[in-house]
Formats: structure tokens, C-alpha cells, sequence
């Protein structure tokens, strides 16, 4: 009688167990399988490098189960990204594949490797456009750091503080880059360079921790004066 009873409690048991398979667990796995969400996918081939706007994605409906959470789901999340390595049409987008302009510029231009080894960009006003070798400066140079002061006699005195110091990018008064308005210019050839402002307003510079002290206590007081020592390629 206590075995017939055990064989009982155990097939409830599995018939139990079998009702909660069938009728919860199943159905809640098939709905997750079948349920879809909208991916996003390129339409045409993105070579590294580029910026990415909407004409060149595409949203389509894909199984949602299994996807992984990088997946981008929205157009948003890359609109105007940068890509940092080629894709290809029809391929799903990851977020790790996209970056901002600021981190592929470092990226290309290598700063970003400097940063790593106690570097840091440092972005200071210029007092004067001649002060920061007028319109000739550009990302990629590198300059000589000069101090001017005078005494309470009026007397003036020049001396160099910092040489040798790399030039990431060089911008105007509304923070365009010198660079980016010469490659304006240049796919424009017929325009007026006049309608450009090429006047140096802020420079950003790669400098040291001590460098950059040295930077910023200049920017205060409005004493610095540049000189153009290499030019970049």
C-alpha cells in the first residue's frame, strides 16, 4: 500500500510537472523565438572613416530572441558616428563599431596613443591671431612656447617656456577647424577664401601635465606668443 502510494504521489508529481512544461514554460519559450524587433542595417558599403547619416541605414524586422545587446535597434544611436572599421550592406550594426569624430581623430592622427603615456589635450585662447602664427597654423605642426611680460617700469622682456610642442588642431572663433574649412576650400576651389575664417582663435595643443600648467597660467594672463618650428604633412 505505502509503494502504491509513493507511485501515486510521483506520477501527480510528473503530471504536475508536465501541466507547468506544456500549458507555462513552452509556450512562453515559443512566443520568445517567434516575437521580432527592428534592426538597424547598412544599405551600402561604409568604408572605415566614414560619418554616418540616414540615407546609408535601413530598419528591418529580425528574431528577437538570442539577439545580442549591442545590436543597434535605432537609427539614432549611430547617426553621426564615425565608422572605425569598413561594413558592409546587410550587415547588423554593433555600437562597439561606431565612435565619436573626437575619439577617431585621436585614433588617426595618433594623439590618441600619446594620451595614453601622460599626455592630455589642452585647449587654450589665443590673445592675439597673431599670436598664434596667424592663419598659417594647422593640426599636425608643432611650435615654440613664448612668454611675453613687462615690469612695473614697462620694461619688456620675451623668454621661450616650452619647445617643441605638437599642435592637435587649430580652430576659429566658432570652433570650426582650420583644417576642415582648407578641405572646404579646396573641394570649392571657385569660392572666395574671404568668405572663410581662417583667424586662429584656440588652439588645441598635446601637452604634458607640466606643459599644461604652464599653458593655462599663459592663457590667464595673456602673454603667449607662438612660432611655428615644424609643419605637419
Amino acid at each position: 500500500m505505502k509503494l502504491l502510494k509513493n507511485r501515486i504521489f510521483i506520477s501527480i508529481l510528473c503530471l504536475l510537472m508536465a501541466a507547468v512544461l506544456a500549458f507555462v514554460l513552452l509556450p512562453r519559450l515559443y512566443k520568445a523565438q517567434s516575437s521580432t524587433t527592428e534592426i538597424v542595417r547598412l544599405n551600402q558599403t561604409v568604408e572605415r572613416g566614414t560619418v554616418i547619416d540616414e540615407t546609408m541605414l535601413t530598419v528591418t524586422e529580425a528574431g528577437a530572441y538570442g539577439l545580442p545587446d549591442k545590436i543597434i535597434t535605432e537609427k539614432a544611436e549611430v547617426v553621426g558616428l564615425v565608422a572605425a572599421a569598413t561594413g558592409y550592406a546587410g550587415e547588423y550594426l554593433w555600437r562597439d563599431r561606431f565612435v565619436s569624430a573626437e575619439e577617431y581623430a585621436l585614433e588617426a592622427t595618433g594623439a590618441g596613443e600619446l594620451l595614453t603615456e601622460g599626455k592630455y589635450l589642452l585647449t587654450v585662447s589665443l590673445p592675439t591671431a597673431s599670436a598664434g602664427v596667424a592663419g598659417v597654423l594647422r593640426g599636425g605642426d608643432v611650435v615654440d612656447v613664448f612668454e611675453y611680460v613687462t615690469d612695473e617700469l614697462g620694461n619688456a622682456a620675451v623668454s621661450k617656456v616650452i619647445s617643441d610642442l605638437p599642435v592637435y588642431e587649430v580652430l576659429n572663433g566658432n570652433l570650426l577647424p582650420l583644417d576642415e574649412l582648407d578641405a572646404r576650400l579646396e573641394e570649392a576651389p571657385d569660392t572666395d577664401a574671404a568668405d572663410y575664417d581662417f583667424a586662429p582663435a584656440y588652439v588645441v595643443f598635446i601637452a604634458d601635465e607640466q606643459q599644461a600648467k604652464t599653458l593655462i597660467r599663459l592663457e590667464r594672463e595673456k602673454s603667449m606668443h607662438l612660432t611655428l618650428t615644424e609643419a605637419g604633412e
